[in-house]
């Protein structure tokens, strides 16, 4: 089965990859490094995500000629930030790769912009801010967030360690925001291992797979 469109038109030239035998074959295909940040209004309220990838070396790579559209060798940023805009655009169709929770009830995000596109020491960057259909209160309701590709092609993942997620603006200082991290049955894992690059994963499989950071506030 051909990759779907958004897929395709996101990471453009991917499907140029040569064949690859072994464990490199199996979901996923993309790996992004993740930070966020959970932004807050002048009420205390979660009203954005800001959300930052860094795209591995190897796709990165394979990336560089179309984000280096006047093909000089060297990626402006205007270039890259142009590549941002366009990727932004591409991924709306699935909610920006990610799902905001509320009391435990699940709210597609409604629209995102401030793409920045950059390209440092070999590697294609990308950042963006997702708003929320509704401020949340973190004082009083339980609020998360996950950001995951649903078929589990491109792993989404906050790195290890302090910072990766953050809680910023007024009266942050009151906040936290805690990763958790999802553990698959050694049977999903498996399952996923076993797909290659044209097959359908099943639905959701992306999902079990996604950190979820929890924001909380005193």
């Amino acid at each position: 089965m051909m990759l779907r469109a958004w897929i395709t038109a996101l990471f453009v030239g991917f499907l140029s990859l040569p064949p690859v035998a072994g464990p490199a074959m199996a979901h996923p295909h993309v790996w992004i490094d993740m930070r966020t940040a959970a932004l807050l209004d002048d009420h205390g309220r979660v009203a954005a995500i800001r959300v930052e990838w860094l795209f591995d070396r190897f796709y990165s790579a394979f990336a560089q000629q179309d984000v280096d559209t006047d093909g000089n060798g060297k990626i402006t940023d205007t270039e890259a930030d142009r590549w941002a805009r366009t990727a932004l655009e591409n991924i709306a169709k699935v909610g920006y790769f990610a799902e905001i929770l509320t009391d435990g009830q699940s709210r597609p995000p409604v629209k995102a912009g401030q793409a920045i596109g950059r390209w440092r020491d070999g590697q294609l960057h990308m950042s963006f801010v997702i708003h929320l259909d509704q401020p949340a209160d973190p004082r009083k309701q339980v609020f998360g967030y996950m950001s995951y590709d649903p078929d589990f092609y491109i792993d989404i993942r906050h790195p290890d360690g302090a910072g990766a997620a953050v809680v910023e603006g007024p009266g942050s200082g009151k906040c936290s925001a805690k990763v958790g991290r999802s553990e698959p049955s050694p049977e999903t894992v498996a399952s996923a291992a076993a797909l290659g690059p044209d097959e359908t994963a099943p639905s959701g499989l992306g999902r079990l797979f996604a950190d979820y950071i929890k924001v909380t506030c005193k």
